[in-house]
């Protein structure tokens, strides 16, 4: 059985930040995303657990009284300097978009099934047609 992969929306419920904060961080590749039929974005919920995890921890270690600082945009700022935050930038998400030719393939299908068997079924009744 395959796995169930999350939508941008459960994502965004699941780790409690709006689903353009959940796409902003996948573009900088802060949280590993699989893009389905070329346009849909789905996450494997035991990466977005391990996710949850990290900040419920760092949440733990952080006095009560902190407040996170804000940028010029009013969101909050990142906790790593910016020394790290330009080595992160300039590595590769890994594994981010990569998902083998069988994968993409049926994934194709899945999203274009109607499509295909409507083309099938027009290429049969084309031939019966002019068949003479």
């Amino acid at each position: 059985m395959s796995e169930k992969l999350l939508s941008i929306k459960e994502v965004a419920e699941h780790l409690k930040i709006s689903e353009e904060e959940v796409k902003r961080l996948v573009d900088i590749g802060e949280i590993p995303a699989y893009k389905i039929g070329g346009t849909f974005l789905r996450f494997r919920k035991e990466q977005i657990d391990a996710i949850r995890s990290e900040i419920d921890e760092v949440e733990e270690h952080e006095p009560e009284h902190a407040k996170p600082v804000l940028d010029e945009r009013g969101r909050p700022t990142h906790h790593l300097s910016d020394l790290e935050m330009e080595i992160k930038r300039r590595e590769p998400a890994v594994g981010q978009y990569d998902y083998s030719a069988a994968e993409k393939l049926r994934d194709f299908i899945y999203f274009n099934d109607f499509y295909i068997l409507s083309f099938a079924v027009i290429g049969i009744l084309l031939f019966l047609i002019f068949r003479r």
